[in-house]
């Protein structure tokens, strides 16, 4: 009876086995390189920015209009309404612009308290 295998045959587990251990070989230095560049340091600087003060027209403090007469009419507790809401305008007004500007201040430092 012919043999099937030929001469060759004995060659072909020690080449199956050497490119095996090189695929293994290649991933572990391939992991090794990886772990080695999360090993590098990285340094922080921290750079200082310049506060920016809030207008004194800011902080004035609101005061409400005083009421009109002492004897409180219905005219005149009517443009006293008007200038009550006026002065709470001008006070929103006032808190909007501070928030604004403390905004601001946050988006600059990337959300860290300024010391």
């Amino acid at each position: 009876m012919i043999s099937m295998r030929t001469h060759w045959t004995h060659r072909q587990p020690r080449l199956t086995s050497k490119l095996l251990f090189q695929a293994m070989l290649a991933l572990l230095l391939l992991c090794l390189l990886a772990q080695m560049t999360g090993c590098s340091t990285v340094t922080t600087q921290y750079v200082k920015v310049p506060v920016t003060p809030i207008p004194a027209s800011l902080l004035v403090l609101c005061q409400p209009s005083p009421p009109p007469s002492d004897p409180l009419t219905y005219g005149s507790s009517v443009q006293w309404n008007e200038l009550l809401l006026t002065d709470l305008q001008n006070c929103n007004t006032q808190i909007s612009g501070i928030r604004q500007i403390e905004s601001s201040r946050q988006e600059n430092n990337d959300g860290k308290p300024t010391p």
